[in-house]
């Protein structure tokens, strides 16, 4: 017991002390970001496995780390969709994160006016030029709203250490299409994909409609086209049956 506290301090003080030699220096990255959605009905089960690589030539302790999730819900009037987003908490539950197997206990999850955070704890030697993996799990129905005819989705990735390649993969629902997306998708049966390398700090939001009719991806959404036409129709119909004089 004795020994097991020793070692956890010793590598408790080794990051902070890698820290503060370093400064700004960058000192781990996200090698790799992979996030695999799962749609099964109104619930979505999201999984994010993470590779922390070190990168620079002394061990580090990543410490903690976190995932901010904003929710972001298209603004409509009466179901028209107009430009323009809402920011907001996202709502999660089953939160589980492991490393080796082996479930990581210090979790916490808090919440901002306009963000979920999700922070744990890694408390593991890297040596340099190594990496380690930890798994995210958790459920969510913020991140799809579903319609009749098209549903919406969307994913939010950001950190504030630098992100070298990021895959996003969303498993449809049988017999669905991308018909919208704010980055281009690779499509393999009912799996889509979007990639994107080198980047860095920024924020990647991922925006995406999808639906049964068996449309092409646009960069114009489908249901905002489709609600137009609709208007266009009852606007001739309306003109034809009750224009003046008739």
């Amino acid at each position: 017991m004795g020994n097991n506290v020793r070692i956890f301090c010793i590598l408790i003080f080794m990051g902070l002390f890698i820290g503060s030699c370093t400064g700004e220096t960058i000192v781990e990255v996200f090698d790799h970001y992979y996030v695999n959605i799962t749609l099964a009905g109104d619930n979505t089960h999201v999984k994010e496995s993470i590779s922390i690589k070190n990168v620079i030539d002394k061990p580090i302790v990543p410490g903690y780390a976190y995932s901010t999730l904003k929710g972001s819900s298209q603004k409509n009037i009466l179901g028209i969709p107009i430009p323009g987003k809402k920011t907001h908490p996202v709502e999660i539950k089953n939160v589980e994160v492991t490393f080796n197997g082996n479930r990581l206990h210090d979790v916490l999850v808090t919440r901002t006016d306009e963000s979920t955070v999700i922070r744990y704890g890694l408390w593991y030697p890297v040596s340099p030029g190594e990496s380690i993996t930890v798994d995210l799990e958790y459920d969510s129905a913020d991140f799809i709203d579903r319609g009749i005819l098209f549903s919406q989705g969307y994913y939010p990735i950001a950190a504030n250490i630098p992100i070298n390649h990021a895959v996003i993969n969303v498993d449809l629902q049988d017999g669905s299409y991308v018909t919208y997306s704010n980055s281009k998708p690779d499509k393999s049966n009912d799996l889509a994909t979007w990639t994107m390398k080198s980047l860095g700090t920024d924020e990647w939001l991922l925006k995406y409609e999808y639906s049964k009719l068996p449309l092409p991806t646009s960069p114009i959404r489908w249901s905002l086209m489709f609600w137009l036409f609709m208007l266009l129709i009852v606007s001739i119909w309306s003109y034809r049956n009750w224009k003046p004089g008739r």
